[in-house]
């Protein structure tokens, strides 16, 4: 999403954020965290690129860590679940999903 947002984070102070949200599936548990770090980006100027999450059955938690954005070339309206796809693959998961541009 940040790549996609052309996000270039401000060198130096850095900041560590929680994040505790729940869901009823992966699915919308992933909109949730993606939703999260938009509200985050647009409303407090922040980006992560630092992350240590704990996933379990509907539930994340955990920290992470990022600074204040320096620039930013697009904007995202909205995460959403249209097309949303999540497969497990032998090397993790993968996940198709759409942005509202």
């Amino acid at each position: 999403m940040y790549s996609l947002l052309q996000i270039q984070l401000q060198p130096g102070g850095r900041y560590q954020c929680p994040v505790d949200l729940d869901a009823e599936d992966s699915e919308g548990l992933l909109v949730c965290f993606l939703s999260e770090l938009l509200y985050l980006t647009e409303q407090e100027d922040l980006g992560f690129d630092d992350f240590d999450l704990d996933i379990e059955e509907g539930h994340l938690c955990g920290e992470m860590l990022g600074a204040p954005v320096e620039s930013q070339g697009k904007e995202i309206k909205a995460v959403t679940y249209h097309n949303l796809v999540i497969q497990k693959t032998p090397q993790g998961f993968e996940t198709t999903i759409v942005f509202d541009v």
